[in-house]
C-alpha cells in the first residue's frame, strides 16, 4: 500500500509556491493589524479608524483566495485520498487525470468569469477608502490562472514519460 501524501520541504516546493505563501502570509498580518487596530479604536472610541475593517474584509478575501491555491499546490484541496486509495493503481492514474482536467475547467471558469466581473465593475469605488473593487476582483482572476497551471503541470507530469532507472 503507498504511503500517504508528503510534503516536500519548503526548499524543494518550488518558487511559485513559496511566494503564494509568502502572498498568504503578508495577507493574514495585513488582515490580523487592521482588524487589532479596528477593535482598539472602537474600544478607546478613536474615531477615524473606520477604513481598518474594510481593509481586513479585502485581506479576508485574499487570504480565502490564496489559501485555496496554497491548498492546492500541495495536494490537500479537495483531496478525496481515502477513495483514491481504495482504488487499483491504474484507476488511480485515471482518478487523478479526471481530477485535474476537472481542475483545468474550474480554472478556465474562473478565469472567465473573474475577467467578466473585472471589465464591468473594476473602477466601482469601495465604501469607505474608495478603492477600486478591482483589488477584491483580481483574487478570481488570481485563482483560475493559478488552477489552470496547476491542472496544466499535473497533466503534462502525468503524460510526461518517467525516467526511472540510473542512467546519468
Amino acid at each position: 500500500m503507498e504511503q500517504p501524501h508528503q510534503q516536500p520541504p519548503p526548499s524543494r516546493r518550488g518558487p511559485s509556491a513559496l511566494i503564494f505563501e509568502f502572498v498568504g502570509v503578508v495577507a493574514f498580518v495585513v488582515m490580523f493589524a487592521s482588524t487589532l487596530l479596528g477593535v482598539i479604536a472602537r474600544y478607546f472610541e478613536l474615531g477615524g479608524f473606520e477604513w481598518s475593517f474594510e481593509i481586513a474584509g479585502i485581506a479576508f478575501i485574499w487570504i480565502t483566495f490564496i489559501g485555496l491555491i496554497n491548498a492546492e499546490l500541495r495536494g490537500e484541496n479537495v483531496a478525496f485520498e481515502a477513495l483514491k486509495q481504495a482504488m487499483p493503481a491504474p484507476l488511480r492514474r485515471v482518478f487523478d487525470l479526471v481530477a485535474a482536467l476537472a481542475l483545468l475547467v474550474m480554472g478556465i471558469a474562473f478565469l472567465v468569469s473573474g475577467w467578466a466581473v473585472w471589465q464591468r465593475s473594476w473602477a466601482v469605488p469601495t465604501s469607505v477608502l474608495r478603492l477600486p473593487t478591482g483589488v477584491v476582483t483580481a483574487t478570481v482572476i488570481v485563482l483560475g490562472v493559478a488552477a489552470i497551471f496547476i491542472a496544466l503541470a499535473r497533466v503534462r507530469a502525468m503524460v510526461r514519460p518517467r525516467v526511472t532507472g540510473g542512467a546519468a
